[in-house]
């Protein structure tokens, strides 16, 4: 009878021990799980402002292809010579819309002359036109577009679209790098990790400013061009 209690007492003890020991093991794969190496969150956080940036250069694409390029086609092809045209645009905030308010002509590679005419066009063509606030724009009270076009549209513009709507996740869109994968420059700002300084990216702020206080970004602001999107460096 003794030897039996021995026994038992010993097989508790190895139960005990292998039930601390798989305890054990538990808590460190759930610390493992909370704490990622730095290495994984960077490139998680790479992928989210990739994913940010896609998710709004498509809804701006969508608006300028749904609402404007209709009523832009004709006029665009009596614009002369051969280039690109960048324009910013300039949106207020009404009734849960970004309504279109003014257009300027930032910087023209077309022949003389045909940037006022190219301009024109684009005006004619999105006067009364708007789209939706989404969330995360916050109380901002204006919305400013810089965008890239060609002149004359590509002769494939069609399908451009059709890849650049299609394009999910990093390398998507494929392109020439820039902020609309056709080498369009960034034109917006964001602060720096540090929050010591501004950079450019595709999509952010209209200004940045750096104070005693840290930086500080005011305005929504977008950069890019009417056919693609970028799917190489993140400009975050």
């Amino acid at each position: 009878m003794r030897r039996i209690s021995s026994i038992l007492i010993l097989t508790a003890s190895l139960v005990t021990v292998a039930l601390t020991m798989l305890h054990a093991d538990s808590r460190m794969q759930n610390a493992n799980r909370r704490i990622q190496p730095p290495e994984a969150e960077a490139r998680a956080k790479e992928q989210q402002a990739f994913e940010r940036t896609l998710t709004t250069q498509q809804r701006i694409n969508r608006y300028f292809h749904g609402d404007v390029v209709p009523n832009l086609k004709n006029c665009w092809s009596r614009v002369q010579g051969q280039g690109t045209i960048a324009l910013k645009y300039t949106y207020t905030r009404a009734s849960g819309k970004w309504m279109f308010d003014k257009l300027e002509v930032s910087q023209s590679t077309l022949p003389r002359g045909q940037d006022a005419v190219a301009l024109r066009c684009m005006q004619d063509a999105i006067r009364d036109t708007s789209f939706p606030v989404e969330d995360g724009e916050g109380n901002q009270s204006s919305f400013v577009l810089n965008w890239n076009w060609p002149v004359p549209f590509p002769a494939n513009a069609n399908e451009l679209t059709s890849t650049m709507f299609a394009a999910k996740g990093k390398g998507g869109g494929g392109g020439t790098g820039g902020c609309d994968g056709r080498g369009a420059q960034a034109k917006c700002f964001t602060c720096s990790q540090d929050a010591n300084s501004c950079l450019k990216v595709c999509v952010g702020y209209d200004f940045c400013t750096l104070s005693v206080h840290g930086c500080t970004g005011s305005n929504a602001c977008a950069s890019g061009g009417p056919f693609g999107v970028a799917g190489g460096a993140i400009m975050y």
